[in-house]
C-alpha cells in the first residue's frame, strides 16, 4: 500500500485526488497547502481522516511514500528535489521547472534517485494520441516530414487577477506557451524528435503587458534532422477555448486531428476519420482526458520497476524545446 501525499490543493489537485481514490494498493494520507481550509476542504471529500499541514517541507518528514506536487510552476523543481533527498517518490504537475539551471538540478537528482520522479503529461494517454501514434507505426503516410499545431483559448483579465502567481514571468515562468499549449508541444515533438533551429516570436495581443507579464500568443518555427519542418502556434487571445490542431505531414499523405477526432488523408485514396472516445472524468476539457492512465502508469512503473516514460530523461526535450523558443522570441524583442 502507497501512502500519498498532495502539495497544493488547488483546481488541477481535485484531478489527481480523484484519480488516486480510486486505485487500489493507494491511500490518500495527507493534504498540504498555504491554505490549511483548502486542504480541508479537499480531505473532506476525499481521505477525511487524512493528515493537513501548511509547510511543504514538513511533508519531507511526514509518513508518506508518493508526494504529488500540485502548486505554482516555481516550486516544482526545488520541492522535487526536497522531497526526494528526503526519500519520498514525486509526481509532479507540468512544467517540471521554470528555468534551465531549475531543470539541472532537479534532473541531477533525480538520477541519485532512480525512478522516482514523473511528470504529468496526460495527454500523451489521450485515444487521439494513440490514434496517431498507430497511424504513423503503420506507415500510413510514410515518412514524416513536417507537422503544425494550433491551440487557440481564451484567458480573460480575471483569469489572472484572481490568482497570486500567474500572469508573473518569475511564479508562472511564461504565458500560453508554458501554461497550456506545452501539451500540444510536446505532441508535435513526439514525432518529430528534436529540432537543429527554432525561431520564434511572442507578443501580448490581448492583455497589455502593464497588467500581465506574460506572453498571450506565441509562435515558433523549427527545423528538424532530414529537412523535417514544423510550425507552431498557440494563442490565449481567442473567443473560446477552441479544439487543438495537430497536423502530421508525411511523404505520402498527412494526418490531422482536430479535438476528438483523427483523420487520415493519403495521397492515393480516400480518407478516413476516427472519432476517439474520450474517458470520462472531473476537470476542464481542455486539461485533456489521460490523468487517470498517466497517474495509474505512474504507480504501475512504481510497482514494476520499469522506466516511466514521462521522467526527466522523457521530458527533456519537451522542456528544452520550449526554452529555446522563449529565448529566441526574447533576443527578437517579441517580435518575428
Amino acid at each position: 500500500m502507497k501512502k500519498v501525499g498532495i502539495i497544493g490543493c488547488g483546481g488541477i489537485a481535485q484531478v489527481h485526488a480523484w484519480v488516486l481514490s480510486s486505485l487500489e494498493d493507494v491511500k490518500l494520507t495527507l493534504f498540504c497547502d498555504i491554505e490549511p481550509v483548502r486542504a480541508r476542504e479537499l480531505a473532506n471529500k476525499y481521505a477525511k481522516d487524512a493528515e493537513i499541514c501548511a509547510d511543504w517541507r514538513s511533508v519531507c518528514d511526514a509518513d508518506v511514500d508518493v508526494v504529488h506536487i500540485c502548486t505554482p510552476h516555481m516550486l516544482h523543481a526545488p520541492m522535487a528535489v526536497g522531497l526526494l533527498r528526503s526519500g519520498k517518490a514525486v509526481f509532479s504537475e507540468k512544467p517540471c521547472a521554470v528555468s534551465l539551471q531549475q531543470f539541472e538540478e532537479m534532473k541531477r537528482e533525480a538520477a541519485l534517485h532512480p525512478g522516482k520522479l514523473g511528470f504529468c503529461f496526460q495527454n500523451r494517454y489521450n485515444g487521439t494520441t494513440q490514434k496517431l501514434d498507430s497511424l504513423v507505426s503503420e506507415d500510413r503516410v510514410g515518412r514524416i516530414v513536417g507537422g503544425r499545431a494550433f491551440v487557440t483559448w481564451r484567458r480573460d483579465e480575471d483569469y489572472y487577477s484572481c490568482s497570486l502567481w500567474k500572469g508573473r514571468k518569475e511564479t508562472e515562468g511564461g504565458g500560453v506557451l508554458i501554461n497550456q499549449a506545452i501539451h500540444t508541444l510536446d505532441l508535435l515533438l513526439r514525432y518529430l524528435g528534436e529540432a537543429d533551429v527554432v525561431k520564434s516570436s511572442m507578443a501580448h495581443h490581448h492583455l497589455p503587458a502593464e497588467k500581465v507579464e506574460v506572453e498571450d500568443t506565441v509562435e515558433a518555427w523549427m527545423s528538424f534532422p532530414e529537412g523535417k519542418r514544423a510550425c507552431f502556434y498557440a494563442s490565449n487571445a481567442y473567443a473560446k477555448d477552441a479544439p487543438v490542431i495537430l497536423e502530421l505531414q508525411g511523404e505520402c499523405g498527412r494526418i490531422c486531428m482536430n479535438g476528438q477526432e483523427v483523420s487520415l488523408y493519403p495521397d492515393d485514396g480516400p480518407p478516413e476519420h476516427f472519432l476517439c472516445e474520450k474517458e470520462l472524468g472531473i476537470g476542464k476539457d481542455y486539461w485533456g482526458c489521460g490523468h487517470r492512465a498517466c497517474i495509474t502508469d505512474f504507480y504501475r512503473c512504481l510497482m514494476t520497476g520499469e522506466r516511466y516514460g514521462n521522467d526527466p530523461g522523457g521530458v527533456e526535450n519537451t522542456f528544452r524545446t520550449m526554452m529555446r523558443i522563449y529565448e529566441e522570441a526574447e533576443k527578437n524583442g517579441g517580435e518575428g
